[in-house]
């Protein structure tokens, strides 16, 4: 019965699109170059909370930053992605029509930054203060799964694996959580941007029509 339940859904229409979507989105590595290009920036915007105390204007600028730069450069990465593929590489991956950026995803985007940002101030102010080990140790562990599980792909499982490695290190190093969350972030935007820039360079390199 399993069997043929998964037959069915291996045949079905909507799952084989859905998966062939996801491969053209993929394959040229824009997304990943953008999706670490955004941790970068995360990573350095928590940086100054390592090095500026709290309430400096620096401190505010992380803060500030998190909840309207972070949302705005992903959503604006879609806009440059979908630029550049029509521009540039539309004789290699073809051209798949996007999705519209809908108001509920723009508010989506700005909630979960406003959250990220605003969270840690709050605990601080009313004394609560989850363990460090625990915020990052699952941070890592969601970071390295939604790629694995989401991409399929073996460069994002082995990715995701290294990602779970890093928090789990992180989490039993004992840092603090702002030092420990630079980190995570810049090396999750360093492994994002190396791996997207390798896919992209192979594919600029293979001749137009010669497939994968």
């Amino acid at each position: 019965m399993n069997d043929i339940s998964r037959q069915m859904t291996d045949q079905n229409p909507n799952v084989i699109a859905l998966r062939l979507l996801k491969k053209a989105h993929n394959r040229d590595g824009l997304p990943e170059i953008a999706a670490g290009v955004i941790f970068l920036l995360t990573a350095g915007l928590v940086s100054l909370q390592v090095v500026f105390q709290p309430g400096s204007p620096e401190y505010k600028a992380s803060a500030w930053g998190m909840v309207l730069l972070i949302p705005t450069c992903i959503l604006g990465t879609l806009w440059v992605i979908k630029k550049v593929r029509r521009q540039f590489l539309i004789p290699r991956v073809g051209y798949v029509e996007q999705k519209p950026i809908s108001r509920k995803r723009i508010g989506i985007a700005f909630s979960l930054a406003l959250i990220v940002a605003v969270t840690p101030v709050f605990a601080a102010h009313k004394g609560f203060s989850p363990s460090a080990s625990w915020n990052l140790l699952g941070a890592g562990l969601l970071g390295g799964a939604i790629p694995a599980l989401g991409g399929r792909m073996p460069r994002f499982v082995i990715g995701g694996g290294l990602v779970m490695a890093t928090g789990i290190l992180l989490a039993i190093s004992g840092v603090t959580e702002q030092v420990g969350f630079t980190i995570l972030y810049g090396f999750i935007g360093l492994l994002s941007v190396s791996s997207g820039s390798v896919v992209l360079w192979l594919l600029v390199r293979t001749p137009t029509g010669g497939g994968e």
